[in-house]
């Protein structure tokens, strides 16, 4: 405070007297805490922007005319980095003798300056400012009260300061904030107060959300409070903290405001410093929040390898917000992976333990069982120093976990509903899943699942259902199978795509158990997916396919094939051995592969 108090000599002062000459309804004055600032756009005028100008929203939430003839709204400006921060302020006083109204539900907007040419004008202002613009990078608004004036140096407490300070937002690299400082808006998004502008926590980063931009004037409809609440998702802290033997991450998502109804959110990683390939797992999912529910996290697996380096960074991120949600501006942070290896350490795909982990993370999605991770890692030390036998072992030890019941009942399952639904297309060549897109639905059917623990058939059983009924209502699977297809359509489409795995009879039957309702579009496609004829045709195809996604971590014609050259050659060969891995040497080609062991160690 006291450096910020020190800076508050430097502020260019400035203040804007509205005269408004339109003919307005005198209302008895009431300052009371129903009018809040709703919507600040700071981006207008960019390159790519919706708008010329950037803009300040008010909105009454009460259900009585409010009159701000008199008050005020003081705008600090921050601009520059940490610690040189530049700060200019002004001030805009509302000023009109037969008063200014904002009616129960209503906007008042004003229009400030931009910093380009870019976007649509805003033609319907309540006030215009120009060429005052608004910082991008941080600031300080403050709405005072009739007569009052914003204390010198004030940063607020919750609640307002009662009878001056009727709403205060700090954004970006402001000092000052209600609550938890806000994020900045980034490119042509505004802070937009959740629940139509109804909600206050007296907390700026949970009262506020990244939204498109949408000006409202006093002309436009009123949207009054009541109708509907408002809720938003953010990461529950900007950084998250893991050791690389740590085994995993675990994440935290919040929701805030009226959870009173259920609501979903998506969630991903990507590279920053970090690689999926060597130091953690893609992750990619759905959070389910029932009425009531404010947290849940989700895992990203890590990688422990044997790569002395620096810590390093994975980009965790929010999207694609359901129901009466949206996002907040806490929609991505960071998670860093501290580093334990020390200088001269040796490939860890060597030690059998870290081996049989990795395979875990790599085509289970999950750590390991204590009893799982006991029967392989003995499977493979029972060899002794032996070479020949440990390598036998270790490549026996590869398959089964491509062969298990586990795998088999979900990743093998989600390549199947795939192949039996969706053609080629180019974005889908040879029409099987994308790597990104199989990692993600395979750890949404597989979540919760461990092979031999009580209730896992339950647990994989409701899985299934869940997914099967939303894979059916994608937009890719509905571009192909629309809802004006008759049941028969449908059903024979599927047969078509899938290769004519039913006999006549089961198309007989699931064809008019749709039109009867005693199957749904997800059931029918699980149940051709899982038809026999099916699961014997692309076992082999998937076989080969899952050593690109499971050791390399990549689609078998990304960098560096380039082409299907690789799948087609194992492919081939594969089918020349009848099945046989050992035979084919496939197995034992993807674990010593040059490609494969760089992901752990040199």
């Amino acid at each position: 405070m006291k450096d910020f108090c020190s800076n508050c000599a430097r502020f260019l002062a400035v203040t804007f007297c509205l005269f408004m000459f339109t003919s307005i309804l005198v209302a008895q004055s009431i300052a009371d805490s129903n009018i809040r600032i709703s919507q600040i756009y700071t981006r207008g005028g960019e390159a790519g922007s919706a708008y010329q100008n950037d803009f300040i929203e008010l909105f009454n939430r009460g259900n009585v005319d409010v009159d701000i003839n008199g008050w005020t709204l003081s705008i600090a400006n921050f601009s520059g980095t940490p610690p040189n921060i530049q700060i200019s302020s002004s001030g805009v006083t509302f000023n009109n003798p037969n008063g200014i109204i904002i009616g129960p539900g209503k906007h008042f907007l004003l229009k400030f300056g931009g910093s380009g040419t870019g976007g649509q004008p805003i033609n319907n202002p309540d006030a215009n400012l120009n060429p005052m613009p608004i910082s991008d990078t941080g600031g300080q608004i403050a709405l005072v009260a009739k007569g009052k004036t914003l204390p010198f140096g004030y940063c607020p407490a919750a609640p307002d300061l009662t009878g001056v300070v009727v709403d205060y937002v700090g954004y970006g690299i402001a000092i000052c904030y209600e609550g938890t400082v806000t994020l900045a808006p980034g490119p042509d998004k505004s802070l937009t107060r959740i629940g139509g502008g109804c909600t206050d926590n007296n907390n700026n980063l949970g009262d506020f959300s990244f939204a498109a931009p949408a000006p409202r004037s006093r002309s436009d409809a009123a949207t009054p409070c009541g109708a509907q609440g408002g809720s938003i998702f953010d990461f529950g802290a900007p950084q998250f903290d893991a050791f690389e033997g740590s085994g995993s991450a675990q994440i935290t998502v919040t929701r805030i405001g009226d959870t009173s109804t259920p609501a979903t959110i998506d969630y991903f990683t990507s590279d920053s410093s970090a690689s999926e390939r060597t130091d953690y797992t893609t992750t990619l999912g759905t959070l389910q929040f029932a009425p009531g529910e404010t947290s849940k996290t989700f895992d990203v697996l890590v990688t422990d390898d044997s790569f002395p380096e620096a810590n390093e960074n994975v980009f965790l991120g929010l999207l694609n917000a359901t129901g009466t949600a949206s996002i907040g501006p806490r929609n991505s942070a960071m998670l860093v992976i501290h580093d334990n290896d020390l200088a001269g350490s040796s490939n860890y795909v060597e030690i059998s333990s870290f081996y049989v982990r990795q395979h875990y993370n790599d085509f289970l999605n999950r750590l390991p069982d204590s009893s799982g991770e006991a029967f392989w890692i003995n499977n493979i030390e029972a060899c002794g120093l032996t070479t020949a036998c440990r390598e036998v072992k270790r490549i026996d030890t590869s398959a089964s976990f491509f062969l298990s019941t586990e795998f088999q009942s979900t990743c093998f399952l989600v390549y199947r509903l795939y192949k039996a639904a969706l053609p080629e297309t180019p974005q889908r060549p040879r029409a099987m899943p994308r790597y990104r897109e199989f990692v993600r639905d395979t750890q949404e059917i597989s979540r919760g699942v461990v092979v031999g623990n009580p209730g896992w058939e339950q647990v994989l059983e409701a899985n299934i259902v869940n997914f099967t009924n939303s894979f059916v209502y994608r937009p890719e699977f509905l571009e192909n199978y629309p809802p004006s297809l008759n049941a028969a359509a449908y059903v024979d489409k599927l047969q078509i795509q899938a290769g004519y795995v039913l006999t006549f009879d089961e198309y007989f039957r699931l064809a008019n158990g749709l039109m009867a309702g005693l199957e749904t579009r997800g059931s029918v496609l699980r149940k051709i997916a899982e038809k026999q004829k099916l699961v014997d045709a692309e076992f082999n195809r998937a076989f080969v396919l899952m050593q690109y996604f499971g050791y390399l971590r990549r689609n078998p014609d990304d960098a560096p094939d380039n082409n299907f050259a690789g799948y087609d050659f194992w492919l081939n060969k594969l089918n020349q051995f009848n099945g046989d891995f050992r035979a084919a040497e496939m197995v034992k080609a993807f674990i010593t592969s040059a490609e494969y062991r760089r992901r752990f160690g040199p």
